[in-house]
């Protein structure tokens, strides 16, 4: 009989549920609860988490070390050479729809590919590609992208919240996924964000069955018009079995953590002026550099600092060997993005913004640095998201002084913080003078 993982006690996994799994559940996996996020911002979360992890590793080595509660087995992932296998071999043996994952997005994407197994994954997958085009490195449309974003970016002038840029970012989304005609559809936007709400507590969530049946009707009225330009209009609607139009609410979703991620940049650009003088640039420089090198580096080193997505789960279909060692199918294995990419015994620049780490190779080491995860299930929209944030980052930069509130200002001041609250960000957009 194969010898087991090692089993976290049960001191260990109370804090296991307290440090890593219960903040990030807390915050809203999938739509972030505002008072949840100040506070793991004051409790400074993600600094327990990598304390806990810390202690684990010292007590069961590599792990991953198995805890269970009721009904169900997980696994803590702690070693890095764990993180790439277990994303590097989805969807077999280890499958990107996991129990959870598939209970928290059937409430408003039940066909995306996150929640589909083999067979119909691969050609969901397929799907998703050729409409993002994630192997090019600019999509088809991504001029008229850049006119979108400078257009909705253009005449700013005063102080905004999280909220307000929310706003003006959900008006680019829109109209980047859908189209024009969807501009100013904030209905559909209100929809999405109560379904991803109820999603948020996965299977005991209530289910707004006539809700998400008129958002997915909406989605499929977009998709059956595919305004020219638009993301829509890129998607394959023949494969019907796959459901095309099962996929965008996903997009929409993922575009939404883009922005996070964006607000995040500008906070810390308005805060460092070397890095912001880099960005202005290669604005004002772009043969040099036509992709925005630079403004993308920074983007994914917001993502790298303060991840979007918190924990990344895969469940294995089999019993797995792990250096000896057994974990049962059926285990959901959990990997705590932070945890890794704040490990400041492992990496150096592990709590300075350091975008250079995107553009050297020093994000390509051995140790997991995964903003856009990895692997067969890796994020196909990167380029996308790359494209559309850069080309945002870049323009707002170079047009605005970036007038950060005092209080971010502190927070942001020597080593960057492990939890840093996007909703509590202001920053004021003063047109410059001079460009």
């Amino acid at each position: 009989m194969p010898i087991s993982l090692p089993i976290a006690s049960a001191p260990d996994t109370v804090r296991i549920l307290r440090d890593v799994l219960g903040p990030a559940v807390a915050q809203g996996p999938i739509l972030r609860r505002p008072r949840a996020g100040v506070l793991a911002e004051r409790l400074r979360v993600d600094d327990r988490a990598v304390r806990c992890v810390r202690r684990l590793r010292r007590r069961y080595g590599d792990g991953p070390v198995l805890f269970r509660i009721p009904g169900r087995t997980l696994a803590l992932v702690l070693a890095p050479d764990d993180v790439h296998r277990l994303l590097a071999e989805t969807p077999v043996p280890f499958a990107a729809a996991t129990g959870e994952k598939i209970a928290a997005l059937t409430h408003f994407q039940p066909h995306a590919v996150l929640v589909t197994n083999p067979p119909l994954r691969a050609g969901r997958r397929e799907l998703n590609e050729q409409a993002l085009d994630s192997h090019q490195p600019v999509h088809r449309y991504g001029h008229r992208f850049v006119e979108v974003i400078r257009g909705e970016l253009n005449d700013l002038s005063g102080t905004l919240g999280w909220d307000d840029f929310r706003a003006i970012w959900s008006r680019i989304v829109r109209r980047i996924v859908l189209g024009d005609g969807a501009r100013d559809d904030v209905e559909l936007t209100a929809q999405l964000d109560r379904l991803r709400a109820d999603a948020n507590w996965a299977q005991f969530g209530p289910s707004h069955d006539d809700l998400r049946a008129r958002f997915l009707a909406s989605m499929t009225q977009y998709v059956d018009k595919a305004e020219p330009g638009s993301l829509v209009e890129a998607l394959d609607r023949r494969p019907e079995a796959l459901d095309p139009a099962g996929q965008v609410p996903h997009w929409l979703f993922a575009f939404d953590a883009a922005g996070i991620a964006l607000w995040r940049l500008l906070a810390v650009l308005g805060t460092q002026p070397s890095a912001l003088r880099t960005i202005i640039s290669e604005a004002r420089h772009p043969e040099a550099s036509p992709l925005l090198a630079e403004a993308g580096a920074a983007i994914q080193e917001s993502v790298r600092l303060w991840p979007t997505t918190l924990v990344v789960l895969r469940q294995s279909t089999e019993d797995t060997d792990w250096r000896g060692l057994s974990a049962p199918a059926g285990t959901e294995f959990v990997i705590a993005s932070s945890v890794f990419h704040r490990d400041d015994k492992a990496l150096d620049f592990a709590d300075r913004f350091e975008p250079a780490i995107w553009l050297d190779g020093r994000a390509d080491g051995p140790w997991p640095l995964i903003p856009f995860s990895e692997g067969p299930a890796g994020c196909p929209g990167r380029n996308l998201v790359l494209l559309t944030t850069s080309t945002a980052v870049s323009y707002l930069a170079d047009r605005y002084e970036l007038d950060v509130d005092p209080t971010t200002r502190t927070k942001l001041r020597g080593a960057m913080p492990r939890t840093f609250n996007h909703a509590a960000i202001r920053i004021g957009l003063w047109p410059q003078a001079t460009n």
